[in-house]
């Protein structure tokens, strides 16, 4: 098993079921990044070995209950312990490797490949009153059906964040050719009250605000939250959905495109 703390700031257990070793892995990265990521797993003894709760190799695993993946574990456990690496707070002294650097693309080249790729244009939006806010997304996406499960990735900069994070519930409104003016003022207006001021909102669950037009809406709580790089994503569960038939807009080499119908199937 081997925890590695990537230089996005995540830690993953990678090689889950190798039970005849424990190490971490580390990116390089700035120094007081990398001290953050190792204060969630436990702590630096050294320049060699990080002192690692055991309870968070089991929550980044993912596999926790799986009978495979215990008895794995507990094996690693127990070979800590023959060998004098299991600390009497319990923790697991683990030694560091670093790996090696690898090529990254740039900004540009990454902007440029994802601007290949086409994606819905929705507007989510959170709170109530006048603490309304809502941001112009083309990262939804669908996770599960069982539970009914949506994502999408915000900027921690981007002034909606700290509502989201705050309200707990959000509603992601998908568009149509008709809202283009509705995305304008989401793109133009300062957050909060004069966002809404085109388009037809009503009131939703705790009062979100919801696109009565829209493509489709779907009021959601917030289940979960994880920073991944620059972004969080966010996840939703749906309590309440409403569709109509019409034609989306689909963001597109950073121009917006009404979607046409195919006339062959792939």
């Amino acid at each position: 098993m081997r925890v590695h703390l990537t230089n996005s700031g995540n830690v993953v257990l990678r090689e889950a079921m190798d039970a005849d070793r424990l190490d971490v892995l580390i990116d390089p990265q700035p120094a007081q990044r990398l001290e953050r990521t190792i204060a969630k797993i436990g702590h630096r003894e050294d320049e060699h070995y990080i002192a690692l709760a055991p309870a968070v190799v089991r929550f980044i695993s993912g596999l926790a209950g799986d009978p495979v993946w215990e008895a794995a574990f507990s094996k690693v456990v127990s070979n800590a312990a023959l060998v004098g690496d299991l600390t009497a707070k319990g923790h697991l002294r683990v030694r560091v490797n670093m790996t090696t650097a690898t090529e990254e693309v740039t900004i540009d080249e990454f902007r440029a490949a994802m601007r290949s790729l086409p994606g819905g244009i929705s507007i989510v939006t959170t709170g109530a009153g006048e603490e309304v806010s809502g941001i112009v997304v083309s990262s939804l996406t669908s996770i599960s059906a069982e539970p009914p499960l949506i994502c999408f990735f915000v900027n921690q900069t981007s002034s909606c964040y700290p509502h989201l994070v705050k309200s707990g519930y959000f509603a992601a409104n998908v568009l149509s050719e008709g809202h283009s003016d509705v995305m304008n003022a989401f793109l133009s207006q300062p957050q909060g009250r004069p966002r809404f001021a085109v388009g037809r909102w009503s009131e939703g669950y705790e009062g979100v605000p919801v696109l009565e037009d829209a493509l489709a809406s779907m009021e959601c709580d917030t289940l979960f939250t994880q920073q991944i790089g620059t972004h969080r994503m966010i996840v939703g569960k749906i309590r309440k959905t409403r569709c109509k038939f019409a034609v989306p807009l689909v963001q597109f080499n950073s121009h917006t495109h009404r979607l046409a119908t195919a006339h062959t199937s792939i």
